[in-house]
């Protein structure tokens, strides 16, 4: 219920701007990124995952390629920008590089699978010749399944909202944008659950929140334009960086397949590097 509460959050943030936007018309249209743009694409990426420990250095990583799918709609006037996005990335086929409870090391394969949505809103500070500067904020929540429940591994789901504060930079020369997207995030209710693959009863952490951000270089070519009123359809490519942090949470004793076991998770980061492609329309 909370995930739909924060998607709804986040829907009616991302266009809540776009009455407001009506009204105020077009002032010097910039970049030219005007009206509503609908974008569906492909997402390729690369997750490094470290979990840490101060006195032993690093525990475990997950790393790999991962694909996806990812969708956005957005709507602009001269003076408002908002912004809504889904991101779904999954992978049977990381490397878990750690070891078993026991301490025996492993490597092998395993599972990923990421849900991301954000709810953006901006008001453009900056329309000057063919350029458009928006500073924005937004909404948003991520969840991640790790693992897979097949002993020794297990499934953990990781969850949290956030909090995003950033400046999006379009910059159009003639069928083309360039653009800079930097933003922040500051993640609150930060959890982690899992039962160990059915061997104890769910255990569910509160994990110390890290600030985050992400970068992205969004490029469009525009293949199909109207000028008598500015439809166009265009190709879109966007690569991104994405860094997350999480701080360790307080250990707790759990009865782990009939023996009380303390647990905890420990500190970690990880880092995606990706790129979107795809087509979208503007009308």
């Amino acid at each position: 219920m909370k995930l739909m509460r924060v998607l709804a959050a986040a829907a009616v943030l991302s266009f809540m701007g776009a009455g407001a936007a009506q009204a105020a018309g077009s002032l010097n249209p910039g970049s030219g990124n005007l009206g509503f743009t609908m974008m569906v694409g492909y997402n390729a990426s690369y997750i490094d995952y470290k979990e840490t420990a101060e006195y032993r250095g690093a525990i475990d990583r997950d790393y790999g390629y991962l694909n996806g799918i990812d969708a956005e709609i957005r709507f602009e006037s001269g003076l408002v920008w908002t912004r809504f996005a889904a991101d779904y990335s999954w992978t049977h086929n990381s490397t878990y590089d750690g070891a078993l409870w026991d301490g025996t090391p492993v490597k092998a394969s395993n599972h990923e699978r990421i849900n991301l949505y954000e709810g953006d809103i901006g008001f453009k500070a900056l329309n000057v010749k063919t350029s458009t500067l928006t500073p924005y904020v937004g909404i948003g929540y991520r969840l991640w399944h790790r693992g897979m429940d097949e002993p020794p591994n297990y499934i953990e789901k990781y969850s949290w909202y956030f909090a995003a504060i950033g400046i999006n930079y379009v910059w159009r020369i003639d069928r083309s944008t360039f653009g800079l997207d930097v933003a922040a995030h500051i993640p609150f209710d930060m959890k982690l659950a899992t039962n160990f693959a059915g061997q104890a009863p769910e255990f569910s952490g509160n994990l110390k929140k890290r600030v985050g951000f992400e970068v992205r270089l969004p490029f469009t070519y525009d293949f199909c334009r109207n000028r008598a009123n500015s439809r166009r359809a265009f190709l879109f490519l966007t690569p991104y960086y994405q860094y997350w942090a999480i701080g360790a949470s307080e250990p707790v004793t759990i009865n782990l397949a009939g023996t009380p076991t303390p647990v905890m998770e420990p500190d970690s980061r990880t880092d995606i590097y990706g790129a979107d492609a795809g087509a979208g329309v503007n009308f």
